[in-house]
């Protein structure tokens, strides 16, 4: 019995509503490459073993707004986003850090739209843990749970008073409140004492 032969080398390809561009070892897309999908995302990247694995760059088409709205630039393992990279949404917030299956997660910063920006640590794109600057100039170093203080942490006020201990959805709750002018006050269950 004879064996067919297979591609190998630079060509094109239709997969069912893609459409590839790239090189080709043994009919299998690998080596540098670019996607189009059928939902107009385009992949234009390296390849291995038929999935977007190395570096590459992925755009995200919203057909709603008939363009596209963000893009991830950086590492892919085996057809998704891991190691480092940078996405850039669509409301111009703007992620630097590490990735693992297709989320932030590890050590990471993101330049939100608001003039705010977080250096921490990540978890399934969530913010667990780090310096979040406000652009009101508040600065809050510890524990994040849900987008708010919650847990171990210090904040810091643009008029010089700063809390350190425990939070609850972004207020003191138990610990001690600091002033320039070295007035101390305790904190027990959120209230002042």
């Amino acid at each position: 019995m004879l064996e067919e032969k297979k591609y190998t080398g630079y060509g094109s390809c239709k997969l069912e509503n893609c459409e590839y561009t790239g090189e080709f070892v043994d009919g299998v897309r690998q080596g540098y490459g670019v996607m189009k999908f059928g939902n107009y995302d385009i992949y234009d990247g390296d390849w291995m073993d038929g999935q977007m694995h190395g570096i590459g760059k992925y755009k995200f088409y919203d057909c709603a707004k008939d363009r596209y709205t963000h893009t991830y630039e950086g590492q892919f393992c085996h057809g998704v986003r891991e190691g480092n990279g940078i996405m850039i949404y669509a409301n111009k917030d703007t992620y630097h850090g590490m990735w693992q299956n297709n989320c932030r997660t590890g050590d990471g910063i993101c330049w939100f739209s608001n003039g705010d920006v977080f250096h921490g640590i990540w978890k399934f794109d969530k913010m667990t843990r780090g310096v979040f600057r406000k652009k009101t100039g508040e600065i809050y170093d510890g524990e994040i749970k849900d987008g708010k203080y919650n847990g171990y942490g210090k904040l810091f006020w643009q008029n010089g008073n700063w809390f350190e201990g425990i939070f609850t959805n972004n207020n003191p709750y138990k610990g001690m409140m600091f002033s320039p002018s070295g007035k101390i006050a305790e904190f027990k269950d959120g209230i002042q004492l």
